[in-house]
């Protein structure tokens, strides 16, 4: 069932502790590297694709999708991870259920056949 010319990209920021790791003032913001890889995993497996990882920090990797660091700038790092189908967003924030970002991006794929 691969969906074969299409690109899935997931924007993430590394989980970091801006305040300091046993600092009480705020939590840690970001996604671990088991998170992010478990999503991926599943991703990969449930549709049978290729998902490119893409740390939103890193400028250079950001210069060619602008739509998703306007996004950030506007609503903070809390809406990381973004998942995007062909650049479309699909999914904004961590699924509570990995099986929610295979939906999501089923159902923006059924959305553009129909189209």
């Amino acid at each position: 069932m691969g969906i074969d010319n299409r690109t899935i990209r997931i924007f993430m920021l590394p989980q970091r502790f801006p305040c300091g790791p046993q600092s009480s003032c705020c939590g840690p913001i970001g996604q671990t590297e088991e998170e992010i890889q478990s999503l991926k995993d599943v991703i990969e497996k449930e549709l049978d694709a290729k998902v490119e990882v893409i740390d939103v920090t890193k400028g250079q990797d950001m210069k060619n999708y602008l739509q998703i660091v306007r996004l950030v700038r506007s609503m903070g790092f809390q809406i990381l991870p973004i998942i995007t189908l062909n650049d479309e967003i699909v999914s904004v924030g961590m699924p509570e259920q990995l099986h929610q970002a295979i939906l999501a991006i089923k159902e923006k794929m059924r959305k553009k056949e129909v189209m």
